[in-house]
């Protein structure tokens, strides 16, 4: 009888073990390989998303759009978009929410051959302009821009869907489009290609929601320990990167691996200097600005007030 009692112990120890090491897989969809991810780098560099349980899968998309149809799916968990899509959700009656705010100031410029004659976006009119995808942060931030300047983004431009990276490059590069929308790195990596690209818009000095942790509400109410410990780890990783710069450009070597030193000390930076949220908790400046922009872009949209779109409550308190 001792023995099997010791079996016993020494199985349910086993077990006990295997449960405070068990990790839970969460799918994070990326609207596009961009800055604002970096500190989900940091949080699995630095063992923080390990230390809540958490495994992050990621999966890229073509823009914000698909992403947050692959979230509203069921597809994935989160997404790591703006937070035009929390809105967008809660309009449909989904109930999106900003689990972590990632990033405090926009991260798009609108760029065109360093040969081109535009020097402003009005002078695009009457060209096709590339976003990443229709309903996107490109698409809405476009729309305004352009209403901004007196003009109808629908009768004055050609919008088109290109895509990220890669895709919107050759869409320029070749002419299939005036003009492009690009996000860091890639406005970077564009820039430092001496004579072949040069900036025609850019809005990354404005404050805004750009890029978050999205999640639905029927999510948050079936993982409220797994939206808690993602919060956690996130919000640790922000911190890290104010304390430490080195943290942030070991982030960058790994997320940008074809990039060389200069590019990474380049990109490091800009992303230093006030891009990233530092605690997490979404601006409510920044999402004052998201609300002015889409409601420029839909004059028929939700104004959705703040408190219905943050859930600080799974933050660090």
């Amino acid at each position: 009888m001792r023995h099997v009692f010791r079996t016993l112990v020494l199985a349910g120890s086993l077990l006990a073990a295997a449960s405070a090491h068990a990790e839970t897989t969460l799918k994070f969809g990326a609207a596009q390989t961009s800055a604002g991810s970096l500190p989900l780098i940091v949080a699995q560099q630095k063992g923080l998303f390990a230390a809540e349980g958490i495994k992050m899968e990621r999966i890229d998309f073509k823009g914000g759009a698909p992403a947050v149809q692959a979230l509203a799916a069921g597809s994935i968990d989160v997404c790591i978009c703006a937070a035009d899509h929390a809105v967008r959700l809660t309009e449909r009656g989904l109930g999106g929410k900003v689990l972590v705010a990632l990033a405090d100031q926009h991260s798009y410029a609108i760029m065109a051959p360093a040969g081109s004659k535009a020097t402003s976006l009005k002078d695009l009119k009457g060209q096709k302009v590339g976003i990443t995808s229709a309903g996107s942060l490109t698409d809405t931030t476009l729309r305004y821009a352009i209403r901004k300047i007196g003009l109808n983004p629908d009768t004055d431009f050609e919008i088109i869907s290109i895509g990220t990276g890669g895709p919107m490059r050759a869409a320029v590069e070749s002419g299939a489009v005036a003009a492009g929308l690009f996000s860091t790195p890639d406005i970077q990596a564009n820039e430092a290609r001496a004579g072949v690209y040069k900036i025609v818009e850019d809005f990354r000095k404005m404050p805004y929601a750009a890029q978050d942790l999205v999640v639905t509400d029927s999510w948050l109410k079936a993982h409220p320990q797994e939206a808690k410990a993602v919060a956690s780890a996130v919000a640790k990783a922000l911190k890290l990167i104010q304390s430490d710069r080195a943290v942030l450009r070991a982030a960058v070597v790994e997320m940008f691996p074809t990039f060389d030193p200069a590019l990474v000390d380049k990109v490091t930076a800009d992303v230093a200097a006030g891009y990233l949220s530092p605690d997490g908790k979404l601006n409510p400046e920044s999402y004052k600005t998201l609300l002015e922009m889409m409601s420029a872009a839909d004059p028929n949209m939700k104004k959705v007030p703040y408190d219905e779109i943050v859930a600080l409550s799974y933050l660090p308190q």
